[in-house]
């Protein structure tokens, strides 16, 4: 928003009113104060955040006054400034606020050019209050409580009782999705054919739940769209949709033990496959010859992992954006975590009874039903349920065992290394 100098400046002019916030930024060492600030630095930047975000999106430039005059920022201290700002979003918002920061050079009343920070606030899908529990939106150049009746209406206005995974992300166009990714997907999954040339692509990917359309007309990716169908990296949209492999050597993550790294930021179909060989690359085996041949006696069942890592990441919470999924591969085990924890009532102990897994991500693990995986053949999700005792049983042939650990924002799977 304004993103033309003449716009932004004209803007300025104009004054404050519902899309723009002008704040003059006063340091006192590196401490953070704002001219005419009636509370702490950091409630008053995270109420103005989340009043943008829960109205129509908006623009707060820092380095202007309150007679609309750009006075600027010390050039130096430009850095703290800014990620100051971006550590309110994420930390003193609830949920993390989404913003663009951008440094400005703007002309002063004598053609001075001083920095200023254009901070943008898009209009979110979400409904954010700040960390010290005021839910707010803009009316006017002002920021107001919302009343209970405010509140209710807003919450249904961004459909917060539908599953995130339907969700529109309205920060993303339609190109955001590789349409040639997608038209594979349906040649595979209904046959070759013109019987969804019409009416559109559009059509097909709303009726899929895959895109949405939004209150301005325009239609948006869902978060499942991104996620099966996304360009590379999809983390440009969902900053947690990512897995991390980590190889250590030794049984500690020690970052001076760490022999390997890789990061999969793509579709979560490749993300699965592409996290698992990493893992298959670096299983021991050892070989024994027998009267047969050799025979060989892998340390972990490479079946295990891949059932592990499916399940990390079909379940995990995608609304957790600061955390990603985990595969870390140790002398002695392999820990897989997810953000989230066990969905709805489940335990641990559920699982390993063979009960039927609640899915947080239903139309994800719906559609993972039709790939199939290069390294097992099967598919990558099965309906029947039986993945997490396969997993288990699997693990306890080798001679290993399977521990989990659930709290209430992550869950960790640790498969031991088979005796050999």
């Amino acid at each position: 928003m304004y993103d033309a100098m003449s716009e932004l400046l004209s803007e300025i002019a104009a004054g404050e009113d519902i899309y723009l916030e002008l704040k003059e930024v006063i340091f006192k060492g590196n401490q953070i104060r704002f001219g005419g600030a009636d509370t702490k630095a950091t409630e008053f930047i995270a109420r103005r955040l989340c009043c943008f975000a829960n109205t129509e999106g908006g623009v707060l430039v820092l380095g202007v006054n309150k007679h609309r005059e750009i006075v600027g920022v010390t050039p130096d201290k430009m850095d703290l400034l800014e990620q100051w700002v971006v550590n309110v979003s994420q930390d003193n918002c609830e949920p993390p606020v989404y913003i663009i920061p951008d440094r400005r050079l703007l002309p002063n009343a004598e053609g001075m050019a001083l920095l200023c920070l254009k901070v943008d606030v898009p209009k979110s899908p979400y409904v954010h209050h700040t960390s010290g529990g005021r839910w707010m939106s803009r009316v006017g150049s002002h920021c107001r409580d919302l009343r209970a009746d405010q509140l209710a209406r807003l919450l249904e206005r961004r459909q917060i009782g539908q599953p995130f995974e339907e969700r529109p992300i309205s920060s993303a166009a339609l190109e955001a999705l590789d349409t040639d990714l997608f038209e594979a997907y349906c040649q595979r999954r209904f046959g070759p054919g013109d019987m969804f040339e019409q009416p559109g692509m559009e059509f097909r990917l709303i009726n899929l739940k895959l895109a949405a359309r939004l209150e301005s007309g325009l239609v948006a990716p869902t978060v499942v769209g991104l996620l099966l169908f996304g360009r590379e990296p999809i983390t440009t949209w969902l900053p947690g949709a990512f897995v991390q492999c980590v190889l250590y050597r030794g049984i500690m993550a020690d970052a001076h033990e760490q022999l390997d790294e890789k990061l999969f930021r793509g579709p979560v179909a490749e993300q699965i496959v592409q996290a698992t060989r990493f893992v298959q690359r670096h299983i021991p085996v050892a070989a024994e010859k027998t009267y047969e041949g050799r025979m060989d006696h892998p340390a972990f069942s490479l079946r295990a992992v891949h059932e592990a890592i499916v399940n990390a990441v079909v379940h995990r919470d995608y609304q957790l954006s600061g955390s990603n999924v985990r595969v870390m591969v140790f002398d002695d085990r392999i820990e897989i975590s997810n953000p989230g924890g066990l969905h709805n009532t489940l335990r641990p102990e559920n699982l390993f009874a063979g009960a039927q897994p609640y899915r947080r991500n239903q139309v994800l693990a719906g559609f993972l039903r039709d790939y199939s995986s290069p390294l097992t053949g099967r598919a990558l999700m099965e309906s029947r349920g039986e993945g997490f005792l396969m997993l288990v049983r699997e693990t306890r042939a080798l001679g290993g065992d399977v521990e989990l650990d659930s709290q209430p924002g992550a869950l960790k799977l640790i498969l031991g290394r088979a005796k050999l």
